[in-house]
C-alpha cells in the first residue's frame, strides 16, 4: 500500500474496511451487481419507446393567429388564439368585432411525419374531428364557414 496515492486514514477506507478486510469491497460489488441485475431486467424496449420529440411536446403552447381571410377578404378585427396543453388539450379563444369572447376546447393529438393536427371538440352528444397542416410550426386552419372559406394562420409567439 506504499504506492496507493492517498494518505492517512482515506488510504485504508476507500476499498477496504477500516481494519483492512474486504467487507466494504464485498458491499461495492454487491451494489453495483443488484443495480445491474435491476438494469438488466427492467425490460424496457427501445423500439417500443417514444421519441424525444414526442416525449417533449415542442408544439406545446400558445400560437396567436397571424392572418385571417374569410371569401379573400382580410379579417383584422377578430383576435383567435389557440393554446396546446402537454396534456393534449387544445382551447381556441376568439373576440369577435364587437367584443364578443368566445372559447372552443377538446383535444389533439400531432401527426409529425404527416405534419399534421388533429383537433376534436365534444360539443353535447356530437364529437366533431377536424385534421389540418402543422408545418414549421404554423398550423393552417383552412374550413368553409357560411359558405366562404375561412383560412387562418396561427403561430407561436
Amino acid at each position: 500500500m506504499q504506492n496507493f496515492p492517498l494518505k492517512g486514514w482515506a488510504r485504508g477506507r476507500i476499498f477496504f474496511g477500516a481494519d483492512g478486510d474486504t467487507f466494504c469491497m464485498w458491499k461495492l460489488c454487491l451494489t453495483l451487481g443488484l443495480l445491474f441485475s435491476v438494469c438488466s431486467m427492467a425490460g424496457c424496449d427501445v423500439q417500443k419507446m417514444s421519441t424525444l420529440s414526442e416525449l417533449s411536446r415542442p408544439y406545446a403552447g400558445v400560437y396567436t393567429c397571424d392572418s385571417i381571410r374569410l371569401g379573400g377578404q382580410v379579417i383584422s378585427d377578430s383576435a383567435l388564439s389557440l393554446e396546446l396543453t402537454y396534456g393534449g388539450d387544445f382551447t381556441l379563444t376568439y373576440r369577435t368585432p364587437n367584443g364578443d369572447f368566445g372559447a372552443w376546447s377538446g383535444t389533439y393529438t400531432v401527426d409529425e411525419t404527416a405534419e399534421e393536427i388533429t383537433m376534436s371538440a365534444t360539443k353535447g352528444s356530437e364529437t366533431l374531428s377536424r385534421t389540418y397542416r402543422f408545418e414549421d410550426g404554423v398550423i393552417y386552419i383552412d374550413e368553409n364557414f357560411l359558405g366562404r372559406p375561412f383560412i387562418a394562420e396561427f403561430k407561436m409567439g
